[in-house]
């Protein structure tokens, strides 16, 4: 008489559990539905006024009205942008907390030994919003007119030439060290806290180049502080057309940044493909279009994979050099 009792209370027990994933998975289905019905944030790893800051602020006043809620950008600065990272990672995954990083998130597993979050564990892919393209300049002493110029100076005095960055493990730093690598040069890094301290110090010749935005750039090289000798992207900038790609003299280089937002991982399927589809109008807004190009951004948009497969070619393509030349991020 006991055996029948004994199968009971297992049974109840899975009858709970399956109780429970169904409640579970109708809410899941219910939030998506609603989704969004309230605040939506965006966490900005770095200072408000800079590109990243100006972006997230841009896309969030036309997300807003796309989806008629409000959309606010708060400023969590700190460790090369892996607090904000590791906040958002750790946050609800139900849409409502949102990063908005750049590249260099992509490399930080790289250069780091300690990393508070794992991009691709803890983090949901959502679109890329823009690409930036970096700019060679030189300062308007430097005898050279052209990148084949500057290579054939910098082998006619190795060790003497040297190059800002915005940082140790920066991308304009791994950028540097890829054309020194393609060009057999010895051209010594300086590293700077910072574009605009960089871009100061190439114009009045402490540092001979320096690799950068053109968003940063452009103010200097119009007023002729300095002399832009080609550009990082694929392609010719649209805001500098009569400056050369690097690639047309060095083919294969490439120095762009982009910014991109992710959502925590486990936030449901529905809700990113809600919150990709919003962007993608949103950055199909010519007028939002005009004003990111202004800042020297480039529209991307596409899918989620788009973005995690970005992530990877960066992974690669910079981390060959960073373990040939041992960077390592302080």
């Amino acid at each position: 008489m006991d055996k029948p009792n004994n199968l009971i209370l297992p049974l109840a027990r899975m009858i709970v559990t399956l109780a429970a994933l169904v409640s579970c998975l109708t809410s899941h289905a219910q939030t998506s539905a609603n989704y969004p019905n309230r605040t939506i944030r965006f966490v900005v790893p770095y200072a408000a006024g800079g590109g990243t800051d100006i972006f997230a602020r841009l896309t969030a006043q036309e997300l807003s009205k796309e989806i008629g809620q409000t959309v606010i950008v708060d400023n969590v600065v700190g460790a090369a942008g892996m607090v904000a990272g590791a906040l958002v990672a750790k946050a609800v995954p139900d849409g409502y907390t949102i990063l908005v990083d750049q590249a260099s998130i992509a490399t930080n597993p790289l250069l780091y030994d300690k990393v508070p979050f794992d991009l691709k564990k803890d983090l949901e892919p959502v679109i890329i919003g823009v690409s930036l393209d970096n700019i060679l300049v030189v300062n308007p002493s430097l005898q050279a007119n052209s990148i084949n110029d500057l290579i054939a100076l910098a082998k006619s005095r190795p060790g003497v030439l040297n190059y800002a960055s915005t940082g140790i493990g920066s991308p304009q730093h791994l950028a540097m060290e890829i054309f020194k690598d393609k060009t057999g040069t010895n051209i010594v890094h300086i590293p700077y806290k910072g574009g605009s301290p960089g871009i100061m110090a190439t114009s009045t010749n402490e540092v001979q180049m320096f690799l950068i935005s053109v968003s940063t750039a452009l103010p200097f090289i119009k007023s002729g502080k300095v002399r832009a000798l080609g550009n990082g992207g694929p392609k010719r900038s649209p805001l500098l057309p009569e400056v050369p790609a690097i690639a047309e003299s060095l083919p294969g280089f490439q120095s762009t940044n982009w910014l991109a937002l992710f959502a925590p991982a486990g936030t449901p399927k529905p809700i990113i493909q809600k919150l990709n589809g919003a962007l993608q109008k949103v950055f199909s807004n010519p007028a939002l279009v005009d004003q990111l190009k202004q800042q020297g951004m480039i529209v991307m948009g596409g899918s989620p994979s788009e973005l995690s497969n970005t992530i990877n070619r960066d992974s690669d393509y910079f981390g060959k050099i960073i373990k040939s030349a041992g960077i390592k991020a302080e």
